[in-house]
């Protein structure tokens, strides 16, 4: 885990573009008025966090069109309910309109917990969410969480994911008759964890547990990606916090360590350095570090030789990067374990700590870049030539538009973490970079000269 200490010692330019040498971007500061950025609002944050989790109910605050935006996360489309505030509602109040609807989706839908979202016109409107919240709650018996995430509260969505995940503090802190979980040697495991910033894209949380169930750890809870009210309110009995993402994920972490005790980790699983390293030191935790090695072995074995063939292909290759703000640092080292070179790497919403993180795994002519528009992420694909990029959707055709083989991050077909993972994303980069529409096509690219 990297410390403010450490940021401390490194040179911070003004500028939100720069090369590794010249020290690290200016980062988490307002959208350049007039371009069009890639971020995304805090309501959209939020909901990044929260929707995944099970048998709840979602009442979006606010025009329809703002629950419509927020159905869609991480490739999944997700039920929401909007009290489809009007100007009417607006102007004069829309309190009795949202009290009707989470009743009525509550008793329609019979969730064990509603999340109420409040959006940018019903934070400025005087509504007493939090009263109607309480009101709700004493009648339909299961909590009714407010969200406060209008868009105008934050930069990006990274504010967004610290809401959704300060509002799960009232799951944490429950405690229903009957709800611990006592599965303790049902499945022979030893240990137990909460696995905390994991969002389960394309069975990612499927390759970790697989890992953690062969050393005889059990997963509790994962925060968001699979997770449910039960879940969450035993989450408490863990007894290590593996903290996957720490932009998100450092929220309940801290909160629950220094509540309940329950000391945390700092893992990564995207990259084979990342994944032995965040094993030895879970294995360091429970004093297991013998059957880790052994684990280690087993599961390097199965996949070195296809592996190796990849890797000879990749080594040398030129890659750039742009996504979300935590995955920059965990794949330039999953990058630097290929032996390719990252020429430019950025994000939409990145932290300083992110950026520090992908600092480390990079060399001194490396563009970082934050909140990079269209135009600017156009330029360096053009001038800084990488031989595969490594994005969003937002950035998957202008990449190849400009004729760059291209692999999304989130991925779309099968884990990108642990062993298998890590030759899951070399094949993906092996297979785009040397598909055979390649060779018929032949792009001119202009130079800044």
């Amino acid at each position: 885990m990297i410390s403010e200490s450490q940021i401390e010692n490194f040179k911070i330019t003004p500028f939100k573009i720069t090369l590794k040498k010249d020290g690290l971007p200016k980062c988490s500061t307002r959208t350049t008025p007039g371009v069009i950025t890639q971020r995304s609002c805090v309501y959209y944050g939020a909901r990044w966090v929260l929707a995944p989790i099970k048998n709840t109910i979602h009442v979006v605050h606010g025009p329809v069109g703002c629950a419509y935006y927020g159905a869609y996360v991480r490739k999944k489309n997700y039920l929401t309910v909007s009290s489809d505030a009007s100007e009417v509602d607006i102007i004069y109040g829309g309190e009795k309109k949202l009290f009707n609807t989470i009743i009525e989706a509550a008793r329609e839908l019979k969730g064990d917990a509603v999340f109420v979202y409040v959006t940018c016109p019903t934070a400025l409107n005087g509504d007493d969410v939090e009263g109607i919240c309480k009101k709700a709650e004493e009648i339909l018996k299961i909590p009714v969480i407010p969200v406060y995430c209008p868009g105008f509260c934050g930069y990006h969505q990274s504010k967004g994911h610290e809401i959704g995940m300060k509002a799960l503090f009232r799951l944490i802190d429950l405690d229903y008759e009957n709800n611990i979980d006592n599965k303790k040697d049902d499945d022979n495991s030893k240990f137990t964890v909460n696995i905390i910033g994991e969002f389960d894209v394309a069975d990612d949380l499927k390759a970790i547990k697989n890992l953690l169930n062969k050393l005889g750890i059990r997963v509790i809870c994962t925060f968001t990606g699979d997770c449910n009210v039960k879940s969450i309110i035993n989450s408490k009995k863990a007894e290590l916090n593996l903290v996957h993402c720490r932009a998100t994920g450092k929220y309940i972490a801290d909160y629950m360590e220094e509540k309940y005790g329950i000391p945390q980790l700092k893992v990564s699983f995207f990259g084979i350095t990342n994944t032995q390293k965040s094993l030895l030191d879970i294995g360091k935790f429970f004093g297991i570090e013998d059957e880790v090695v052994r684990l280690i072995n087993e599961e390097y074995n199965k996949i070195k030789d296809e592996l190796n063939f990849y890797l000879e292909k990749l080594e040398g290759k030129r890659v750039g990067i742009f996504m979300g703000g935590s995955k920059i640092g965990m794949l330039s080292g999953a990058f630097r374990d290929m032996g390719m070179e990252v020429v430019v790497v950025g994000s939409q919403f990145g932290s300083l700590e992110d950026y520090l993180e992908a600092y480390m795994n990079v060399d001194e002519n490396t563009v970082l870049i934050d909140d990079a528009s269209n135009i600017d992420l156009q330029l360096l694909m053009e001038n800084k030539k990488p031989d595969i990029f490594v994005g969003g959707t937002k950035e998957k055709y202008l990449s190849l538009k400009v004729g760059i083989p291209f692999v999304s991050f989130p991925q779309d077909d099968y884990p990108f973490t642990g062993f298998i993972g890590f030759l899951n994303f070399a094949r993906e980069l092996y297979r785009n970079m040397y598909h055979p529409i390649w060779k018929m096509i032949k792009f001119n690219f202009p130079t800044m000269d």
